[in-house]
């Protein structure tokens, strides 16, 4: 019997409504503290993380990010609530509920971005002991702030003045931008090992967060005369240190949906190219194709036209050999697939004797271009199978040139017996392009015509 389980929308809303009732009864009973908050909103970071995989390092940055977070809205978002609702119980609980709703879902989505692009694994092992060690870090980290802040020196009036003395110096906010851009770039170079990988991420932060705080203290470039106090350069260094930390975790973040992003393109244009290989393979072996060219051959060969079976079976294996050459490519010159078109028309015209015929209108300037393999020699595929071809009705395909893209057109006469229709691999050809240039194919359809354009790459 399948156990149920509790959705993760559920677990962000039974979170919100905790996140509620600890700040009315905390309040009911005059003992204001932040740090039930702080564990709930960390338990949920968590526990969201780990139901969809996500690793420790990204847990520890979002934990990391959703706590500060929750600090700067609990302490600037309540005073906007408060102008709403008067109530100083049902303010506070509503300010928690909804930054706990809005955390969780943004959790939640940053968590889905992974699991779009990869099978759900069937087991996983995360990493139990080091996600409770980040956990406790960082709320330790939370609570020595929180002590920091409010103690005798440093008021928490004074963290306004240490941020516009940080945010004056153009070149502290430039190296402090710039620096952890390098950083979250390079890290995984620098540090081979996972764990020296958090120890040296530690000290940089400490190193660079300091050479910082000195920038920012003397007033560099213009400097300044001041004397070095240990007390103002701490405070100074706190608040330094507090930005510098939330910056990389917000670079690092942005640096993980990317990589997502980049994964799940490549994943799809493999997906979508194993697609293509597979229709152009059973395209290959396609028994109405194979019948009909082995019953032109009998005829030739019954015929006695020993020349013209000769040369038509060389065009066959030519056919083959270029399907069986490019399987892999990605792309091909525009004269290379025109050469492979040719061959293929030309069988087609020995099964269609009369009716038939591919006309070329292409300038010699477009020939080293590139286009999917294949994907006209479909088009044309797709031109016989869907219309009468006779000498009564014939039937002309037309290849031109139209700025960059090349031009596939043929009148629509329409079989008494209809094929299936080749919308697939229309979808597969268009597939192809946006995954490997992001330009997509155009299709037109008249009442007397059927275009398809293809972009020249």
């Amino acid at each position: 019997m399948k156990q149920a389980s509790i959705s993760t929308p559920w677990i962000i809303h039974l979170f919100a409504l905790a996140h509620a009732a600890i700040a009315i009864l905390s309040r009911m009973a005059d003992y204001v503290d932040d740090v039930p908050l702080t564990i709930l909103t960390l338990a949920m970071v968590v526990i969201i993380a780990i139901r969809h995989h996500i690793q420790a390092e990204m847990i520890a940055v979002l934990a990391l990010v959703g706590t500060f977070a929750g600090y700067l809205f609990g302490s600037f978002g309540a005073s906007l609530v408060a102008r709403i609702i008067s109530d100083e119980v049902l303010a506070p609980a509503l300010t928690t509920a909804l930054f706990t709703e809005l955390l969780g879902w943004g959790v939640y989505a940053f968590a889905r971005l992974r699991e779009t692009h990869s099978e759900r694994r069937i087991s996983w092992s995360p990493p139990i002991a080091q996600i409770i060690v980040i956990v406790l870090a960082i709320l330790l980290f939370r609570i020595s702030y929180t002590l920091i802040f409010s103690s005798v020196y440093f008021a928490q009036t004074s963290i306004a003045t240490e941020l516009n003395h940080l945010l004056d110096n153009t070149v502290a906010i430039l190296l402090l931008l710039c620096g952890n851009m390098l950083f979250v770039s390079v890290r995984a170079h620098l540090f081979d090992r996972t764990e020296w990988r958090f120890i040296g991420t530690v000290v940089l932060t400490i190193c660079f967060s300091a050479l910082i705080t000195l920038l920012v203290y003397y007033e560099f470039p213009h400097g300044n005369e001041k004397i070095f106090a240990m007390l103002p350069f701490l405070r100074l260094y706190a608040v330094i240190l507090l930005c510098d930390i939330v910056v990389y975790a917000l670079f690092k973040l942005v640096a993980y949906v990317l990589t997502a992003q980049a994964e799940l393109h490549a994943e799809r244009g493999k997906k979508h190219r194993a697609q293509f290989r597979y229709n152009k393979l059973k395209m290959q072996i396609n028994p109405h194709f194979l019948f009909n060219s082995l019953n032109i051959l009998d005829y030739l060969v019954q015929e006695e036209q020993t020349d013209r079976a000769s040369a038509f079976i060389r065009k066959l294996a030519d056919c083959y050999r270029y399907m069986l050459k490019n399987e892999d490519e990605e792309l091909v010159t525009l004269q290379e697939e025109l050469t492979f078109a040719r061959k293929y028309g030309e069988l087609l015209q020995e099964r269609f004797t009369s009716g038939f015929n591919v006309r070329y209108e292409i300038p010699s300037e477009v020939l080293m271009r590139h286009i999917v393999p294949c994907a006209l020699q479909l088009l044309i595929e797709n031109a016989t199978k869907h219309n009468a071809v006779s000498a009564e009705a014939p039937l002309e395909v037309v290849i031109t040139i139209e700025g960059d893209y090349l031009r596939v057109k043929n009148r629509l006469q329409p079989r008494l017996s209809k094929q299936p229709s080749m919308g697939k691999g229309l979808k597969n050809i268009r597939q192809q392009y946006l995954d490997l240039a992001d330009q997509p194919i155009r299709v037109e359809q008249t009442e007397d015509e059927f275009i398809v354009e293809l972009p020249l790459l």
